[in-house]
């Protein structure tokens, strides 16, 4: 069931407090000097790392040119691999608030989970804040492919981090569209069939590592009907679905929901493993309970 987390009265009249403070001009110097300078180009690929009582996890992501901002954790030192993050919108302005949400895969619990979000983007590189909760979140940029970015093309292998039945999906690629965008289409290998597009944003600029992501699903079994949300390409195995074999992998994130494609051509080191070790992780909340 999804976890909500709401305000004491007392707390949302501090943080409009804040907001006024600081569209206002105010003698609280801390913060207005913590937002000036600025707005900064954080459209690009990002790892974040939430910090809160019980430990720490990271994870990559990116933040697209509208300020879209989704993460998907990696770390298994509390085992939730592929739960997401969504920010409130990140556009460069030095100072961001807004709720944020967490989604837990259905390995890891499911549900999801909100807090408020107070965000200081303190360079084009770095981004800093607290959640309302207590936790503390950092991001730095990331540098997650070796090369250029360019289109897959011809036919791949995929997975949904953290299904409770693990399928591995065939998808074919079509280059088309600006710079590096592709279409792809495919099938679970069971009754679910799927078709989208990844659309790179910048133009033909091969260094601009995002994808504006859009999937329809149809058959039976499908884990969605429709996907929105971001992706990348790497170097990294993440998920070590792909047995860390050397490679080009293209990841999608979806905005509303805990469903990360990990999308590769299979290599010499492993076979797909289609469970990767699920059966000796616990359930856990997303993203460890810190958002």
């Amino acid at each position: 069931m999804p976890r909500n987390f709401v305000l004491p009265l007392v707390l949302l009249c501090l943080l409009a407090t804040c907001a006024l403070t600081l569209n206002c001009g105010s003698s609280n110097t801390k913060f207005v000097a913590n937002c000036t300078g600025g707005p900064f180009d954080v459209a690009g690929d990002w790892m974040l790392t939430l910090t809160g009582s019980g430990g720490s996890v990271s994870g990559p992501g990116v933040i697209n040119s509208a300020g879209l901002a989704v993460f998907f954790q990696t770390t298994n030192t509390v085992p939730a691999p592929g739960d997401t993050a969504m920010f409130p919108a990140i556009t460069g302005t030095t100072c961001f608030s807004g709720t944020g949400t967490s989604y837990g895969t259905p390995f890891s619990g499911g549900g999801s989970a909100s807090d408020t979000v107070q965000g200081t983007v303190n360079s084009n590189t770095s981004i800093s804040g607290t959640l309302s909760n207590g936790s503390s979140f950092s991001m730095v940029s990331d540098s997650p492919l070796t090369g250029s970015v360019t289109p897959l093309s011809g036919s791949f292998l995929a997975e949904i981090e953290g299904q409770l039945t693990a399928a591995i999906w065939q998808l074919t690629f079509v280059p088309g569209g600006t710079g590096s965008s592709m279409s792809f289409f495919g099938t679970d290998g069971m009754s679910c069939n799927i078709n989208g597009t990844f659309t790179q944003e910048g133009g033909n600029v091969s260094n601009v590592n995002i994808f504006d992501v859009s999937m329809t699903l149809s058959g039976v079994g499908c884990p969605a009907t429709t996907v929105s949300g971001l992706g990348f390409e790497s170097s990294s195995d993440y998920f070590g679905i792909n047995g860390s074999s050397a490679g080009t992998y293209l990841y999608s994130m979806s905005s509303s929901s805990a469903l990360v494609f990990e999308i590769f051509t299979q290599g010499p080191a492993a076979a797909p493993q289609a469970s990767h070790g699920f059966s000796s992780r616990r359930r856990g909340r997303p993203w460890a309970g810190i958002f």
